[in-house]
C-alpha cells in the first residue's frame, strides 16, 4: 500500500512538472480553434446573415466594417477580449486579439479562431508565448509556470466563451420579412 501511494505521488509531482499546454494546430504549427456545426434546415445566406449579427450583437461592430465575402459566404473580422491574468499574487490586464472567420454553406457552417496574440506592454502571439524553449524554462521557475498556467486558463476560457457566442448566434432564428 505504501508503495503505491509513493507511486501515485512521485507521478502526481512528475506530471506538474511536465505541465502540457495543449492548443490545436494547423500543419504550420499555428494556433486554430475550428469547428464545422451542423445547422439543418438553415440555407447559406440564413447562416451568412447570422454570421454578420454575431459581430454585430456581440462586438458591436457595424455591419460595414466587417470583412464579407457574399460569394464564397464568409464574414471575417478581427477583435479582442479582454482578459485579467491573476498570477504570482497580483492581477495584470490585457488583451487578447484574434481572428474570426465564420463559412457557410447549406445546413452547415464551419467558424475558426486563430491569429492569436496579446497584447498588453508587448504584443506577443500565443504560439510564440508557448513555446518548448518557455515551457522549459517554466519547468525550473514556478512564477513563470504560474504565470503560463493562468494565461493557458485564461486563454481558454475567453476562446470557449467566444465558440460559445458563435454557436448561439448561428442558431437564432433568421430575420424574416413580415407579412405586413
Amino acid at each position: 500500500m505504501k508503495k503505491i501511494l509513493l507511486l501515485l505521488v512521485l507521478t502526481t509531482f512528475t506530471m506538474s512538472a511536465q505541465q502540457k499546454f495543449d492548443f490545436p494546430l494547423n500543419e504550420n504549427g499555428q494556433i486554430i480553434f475550428s469547428e464545422v456545426v451542423s445547422a439543418e434546415g438553415k440555407t447559406k445566406d440564413d447562416l451568412f446573415n447570422n454570421s454578420k449579427m454575431f459581430f454585430v450583437n456581440i462586438y458591436k461592430e457595424t455591419q460595414d466594417k466587417i470583412k464579407q465575402d457574399k460569394e464564397a459566404y464568409s464574414v471575417t473580422d478581427t477583435q479582442y477580449s479582454f482578459m485579467t491574468i491573476k498570477a504570482n499574487g497580483s492581477e495584470t490586464k490585457v488583451k487578447l486579439f484574434y481572428t474570426v472567420s465564420i463559412m457557410s454553406k447549406d445546413g452547415k457552417y464551419k467558424y475558426e479562431i486563430k491569429n492569436i496574440f496579446i497584447k498588453s506592454s508587448a504584443e506577443t502571439t500565443v504560439e510564440k508565448m508557448f513555446d518548448k524553449l518557455a515551457s522549459e524554462k517554466a519547468v525550473d521557475n514556478p512564477k513563470l509556470m504560474e504565470t503560463l498556467k493562468a494565461y493557458y486558463a485564461e486563454i481558454n476560457s475567453t476562446i470557449e466563451t467566444i465558440k460559445s457566442d458563435i454557436k448561439k448566434e448561428m442558431a437564432k432564428s433568421s430575420a424574416t420579412k413580415s407579412d405586413w
